[in-house]
């Protein structure tokens, strides 16, 4: 399975060379990989997580998580220059935030039962 960059290389929009990925024709890919991973109020532990995402070739557009499990399908903006990205699945809803640095958290939310989970680590656009 390849790791996707969740962690929304859109972020780099904000920077002129994100700029230059988002205007060529379709979607770029971005990779994502976090090292710590933060349950509830627990203390947080080492990660080993990764995902692809695909990215829209303008702000705001839609925008797909592959979370492994299948696509979370949602909608990628640029806000105060950093990448936000909600999504959603039939296991979760998403929040992935990135920097134009490539830092990266995702917090994902679960209803069944009722949890959130954060990563923390860094995203980059692989195409």
């Amino acid at each position: 399975m390849r790791k996707t960059v969740l962690a929304m290389a859109l972020t780099g929009c904000a920077t002129t060379a994100a700029a230059d990925i988002i205007e060529k024709q379709g979607a770029a890919l971005m990779s994502c990989n976090y090292t710590v991973e933060c349950l509830e109020e627990e203390a947080c532990t080492f990660a080993q997580f990764g995902h692809d995402v695909d990215l829209p070739k303008q702000m705001p557009g839609d925008a797909v998580l592959d979370m492994g499990t299948g696509p979370a399908k949602g909608t990628a903006r640029v806000v105060n220059g950093v990448l936000v990205i909600d999504a959603s699945d039939a296991y979760a809803s998403y929040l992935l935030s990135q920097t134009p640095e490539g830092i990266a958290k995702l917090s994902v939310h679960f209803a069944e039962p009722l949890m959130v989970v954060t990563y923390h680590g860094d995203c980059v656009v692989t195409e």
